[in-house]
């Protein structure tokens, strides 16, 4: 029987969204806010909010359940734009990596640079690379396949990511300055009947699919989930393209350095039996950690709390606190060794 204590998170997250839907549709003088963090949060307290409640061998359906919920309104809602159908009309937004920079360097404060600085940038100074395990409709996707135990890392191949960020920043920046090639020229809306005057600024046009921005969005994505499936393959990992490909972790990578929420092991409890360290799909040393008497302080921890849900001792749980990562533990395939 679960006790009330077990739905503090359930609680936590409505509070949370709906408190920062209402002030950002009263501050930024529209309903879409509210509609937008509304969805979220509660897609958020259907995963996160009853993991505590459901039993061991239903705590990673809740999980799949807040990936597939966040990232398929992120996906549809958002990347297609059918969330505007309320108001009778279409707005795709690139809820990738380049959509990401065209809206920064715009100096607009759209749902894409939006998303980025909550999720993804000062998000992860409270809730830590949160995202990645319980809301990325990449790893959704990727979280399906069947090598959800991990060989252990390969050494150097986390250097590609890097690459790709500086890759696609470039190729953004170039376009942007070198050949005026801006948000403006991509973005637009499908008018389905809206009575709404949108100006002479705006582009419409008669189908989604002839708007530039929506196969920006599309032809990333297949190339994230294509990229990813073929490297879980290759690898065996089903999160290979995390450890390797994603750029959006160098962000994320940055700012949960000094995270307020981090996993940690009670050392009076701790067996030391191995088994977080086995579940871990980010190849963490758990157990040094521990040893140190500190939290789990990598950059690479999603919070997925797969740790946590084998441990037979209980001994593994999320905690608040104010500490600041350094060195990655991680577990290598051809040898351990510090990173």
């Amino acid at each position: 029987m679960a006790d009330i204590k077990d739905w503090k998170f359930f609680i936590i997250m409505i509070t949370t969204f709906y408190s920062l839907a209402i002030i950002l549709a009263i501050t930024m003088n529209t309903i879409f806010y509210l509609l937008n963090f509304i969805i979220i949060g509660t897609a958020l307290a259907c995963g996160i909010g009853l993991w505590p409640v459901v039993s061991k061998k239903n705590k990673r359906k809740a999980r799949m359940l807040s990936q597939i919920l966040v990232g398929g309104y992120m996906f549809f809602g958002l990347g297609f734009g059918l969330i505007y159908l309320i108001w009778g009309y279409m707005e795709p937004e690139n809820m990738q990596f380049t959509g990401f920079w065209f809206y920064c360097l715009a100096g607009i404060f759209g749902a894409a640079s939006l998303h980025y600085a909550i999720a993804k940038i000062f998000g992860p100074l409270h809730f830590n690379r949160g995202w990645c395990g319980w809301a990325c409709w990449t790893a959704a996707v990727l979280d399906l396949l069947p090598w959800k135990k991990s060989p252990g890392r390969k050494p150097k191949l986390g250097i590609i990511r890097y690459l790709v960020f500086i890759i696609i920043t470039i190729t953004v920046f170039y376009l942007v300055f070198r050949i005026n090639y801006t948000w403006g020229s991509i973005s637009g809306i499908v008018n389905i009947g809206s009575s709404i005057d949108f100006g002479t600024q705006v582009n419409i046009y008669d189908a989604l699919w002839q708007i530039p921005e929506i196969w920006w969005f599309l032809i990333g994505n297949i190339l994230y989930f294509s990229s990813g499936i073929f490297l879980a393959y290759l690898l065996k990992d089903n999160r290979a393209f995390c450890k390797y490909l994603c750029p959006i972790s160098i962000f994320m990578k940055l700012t949960s350095r000094a995270s307020i929420i981090k996993m940690k092991i009670d050392n009076e409890k701790c067996t030391e039996c191995g088994a977080c360290e086995k579940a871990c799909p980010m190849d963490i040393k758990l157990l040094s950690y521990s040893t140190d008497n500190k939290r789990v302080l990598s950059t690479e921890c999603i919070l997925c709390l797969s740790c946590a849900n084998v441990c037979p001792a209980g001994a593994v749980s999320m905690s608040s606190g104010f500490d600041f990562g350094r060195k990655e533990l991680l577990n290598y395939c051809e040898k351990i060794k510090e990173d």
